[in-house]
This record gives C-alpha cells, sequence and structure tokens, in this order.
C-alpha cells in the first residue's frame, strides 16, 4: 500500500523482527557503500559475532549533541558546536569467550581465567549492526571508531538470562567522512 495523500505509509514503519552485529578490531576495513548494499553481504572474518541478544536487548541508538551551539551577534544566527555523544546500547544474551573478550577487551588463558579490570577496558572496535523489518526492509550500520562506556551485568536469578548490558561510545572517524557511522537502508524486493 503506498503512502496516502497525507504522507501516511504503513508499509514504511520499522518493525525490527531480527538481526545481528560484528565486532571487529579497531582499524578492520569498513564495508564500502556498494558492498553493505548487497542483500547477500557477509561480514568479513575479523569480526566477532556475539550471537544471540535479550528479547529487550536489541540496537538502541542514541545520537545528542554535546556543548553549547555557537551564536552570532545577528539575531537568529547560530551553528551547532560540532560535539556529539553517539552511543550504541546492546545486550548480550550468551555468557561465552566471545562475548566475554568483547566487554572485558582481552582473552581468558587455556584454563577459561581472566583478569577483570572494573574501570573498563581501552580497547577499541569496528561495529556492525544489522537489523530486518516485518516489511523487508534492512537496515545496517557502521562504526570505525567505537569503545565501550560501561558493562552492567543482569541480576542473577534462577531461571532468566543473564544478560550483559553494554553500551558502547561512538566517535567520528575518518573512514566514514569524520561523521560517527554510516547507514544503509536496504529495500524489501517486490
Amino acid at each position: 500500500m503506498p503512502a496516502d495523500s497525507q504522507g501516511n505509509d504503513v508499509t514504511a514503519v520499522g518493525v525490527p523482527v531480527t538481526g545481528h552485529m560484528g565486532v571487529g578490531p579497531f582499524g578492520t576495513p569498513i564495508p564500502t557503500p556498494t558492498e553493505g548494499a548487497d542483500e547477500a553481504f557477509v561480514l568479513p572474518a575479523a569480526f566477532k559475532l556475539p550471537g544471540l541478544l535479550t528479547e529487550d536487548g536489541g540496537f538502541e541508538w542514541s545520537m545528542e549533541s554535546d556543548g553549547d551551539p555557537i551564536v552570532f551577534w545577528q539575531d537568529g544566527f547560530s551553528i551547532p558546536s560540532g560535539l556529539a555523544k553517539v552511543t550504541l546500547k546492546v545486550k548480550y544474551a550468551q555468557t561465552d569467550e566471545t562475548v566475554r573478550a568483547i566487554i572485558r577487551g582481552k582473552t581468558a588463558d587455556a584454563n577459561g581465567f581472566i583478569t577483570i579490570d572494573g574501570g573498563g577496558t581501552s580497547a577499541k572496535y569496528v561495529v556492525f549492526t544489522e537489523e530486518i523489518f516485518k516489511s523487508g526492509l534492512i537496515r545496517r550500520r557502521v562504526a570505525a571508531n567505537v569503545s565501550i562506556e560501561s558493562v552492567a551485568e543482569d541480576k542473577s536469578e534462577r531461571g532468566s538470562v543473564l544478560g550483559y548490558e553494554v553500551t558502547y561510545k561512538i566517535d567520528r572517524s575518518p573512514e566514514l567522512n569524520n561523521d560517527h557511522l554510516g547507514e544503509w537502508l536496504i529495500p524489501a524486493e517486490d
């Protein structure tokens, strides 16, 4: 159903039904615009796949300007400061070495032992997300300069999933024209 005369189009409403993400080491090449637009695109092996997300743990993007705008003497003229706080929040459902290596910034030894610095990790990443909507539309995003801002572990409850809510901080990247992220919208095939 196309949009009505008011521009209302229920087929254009984003209702995510599934998706996945990949986390690669900082400096991992990002997909080109053409590669990312290919419906059959597969992430390179350098990306770790953290697997299942909790039901309420899908991608939560936040993009907020930060800092006061630059105001000019002439009334009504200003420009944004250029500063921004961009984050991605996601909740991992799996407790495995892939998730542990991502959120801790290091790998366990042969005994499965790892030390944890509660202050976080200085590891930097490249993050790729893909969401598939009910309409068949695919939205992909890539950020090339990412660090972990916080990790919150769910309370351990019998019979419940122990999730890891991770907030990624996204900084500007020269690979993305000094912007924070790149995005593809790939329409559903008719």
